[in-house]
């Protein structure tokens, strides 16, 4: 029996319901959870600020991790950032364009793309809150923690194999690099995502990995599936996750996370593998 006290949880396809929707009753759930000494943490691709506004009433419950790992805040105080060099990303910038792809700084305030890529506006919005549109991505002067590729044809994994895999540390590159579902590819400093983030975490507040649970659906979801002794893929993740992720949670459309944690409430916190569909 595993007593948990630390549940993180991804946004989209994940906690969110097809409409990009959080669960109706999941503010009384994070403070049901809190009530019995868990606390809930939101793992995300999405920037700290684009977070802030998703949980304006629950910023003292929530612990937010932004940027895929990149930085993390409670309760209105940084945990830590990680920020890229600016030669780093002005590389990946110059590289992007070249191969005739989207590129997003994810600055710490905001994010900043190429006019002529304001036609994707409403696309960034959804994600970043705050987007200023430059003549040259280059030469913006920003403190930044990740970048972004954003592929508008649902071509994320090809672009991957074919481009940017091989800016990842794993393959002689020099960067963190993650398929972010199925139009987004994320860069970050070497060593940085959400599994390093969740252990980051933990490490701050004192809580092993055995008292942690998490819940994602894709590759930039992977390493924080592991990191939990309690990683749940959703059902309708990334197919080939499940070989390595311990348990399979049911589909975000029918709000599978909020299923699980039903049952952890239920029991108080306390679980054992026995309690789970393995995903395997």
């Amino acid at each position: 029996m595993d007593r948990i006290r630390l549940i993180a949880s991804d946004m989209d396809a994940t906690l969110l319901d097809e409409h990009s929707q959080l669960p109706l009753k999941f503010a009384d759930t994070i403070r049901a959870l809190a009530g019995q000494g868990i606390l809930f943490a939101a793992a995300s691709g999405r920037p700290l600020y684009t977070l802030e506004t998703m949980f304006p009433d629950l910023l003292d419950e929530i612990i937010l991790i932004g940027d895929n790992g990149g930085a993390a805040r409670w309760k209105g105080r940084d945990l830590f950032v990680s920020e890229m060099p600016a030669a780093g990303w002005r590389s990946l910038a110059r590289s992007t364009k070249q191969a005739g792809d989207v590129g997003l700084l994810c600055g710490l305030q905001a994010a900043y793309a190429e006019k002529q890529d304001e036609q994707y506006d409403a696309v960034f919005k959804n994600f970043y809150t705050r987007v200023e549109y430059v003549d040259d991505l280059t030469a913006v002067e920003a403190a930044a923690d990740k970048f972004t590729v954003y592929l508008p044809h649902d071509n994320a994994q090809e672009a991957f194999d074919e481009t940017y895999g091989a800016f990842h540390t794993g393959n002689g590159g020099a960067f963190s690099v993650a398929v972010a579902g199925k139009n987004w590819v994320d860069v970050m400093n070497p060593g940085v995502h959400k599994g390093a983030a969740l252990a980051r975490v933990g490490a701050l507040l004192g809580i092993p990995a055995d008292s942690m649970m998490a819940f994602g659906d894709t590759y930039n979801d992977a390493e924080m599936l592991t990191t939990a002794k309690y990683g749940f893929l959703m059902e309708n993740g990334s197919e080939p996750l499940r070989a390595n992720v311990p348990f399979l949670a049911p589909s975000h459309r029918d709000y599978g996370v909020m299923q699980v944690l039903e049952t952890v409430l239920r029991q108080h916190g306390n679980v054992s593998p026995e309690d789970f569909t393995k995903a395997h």
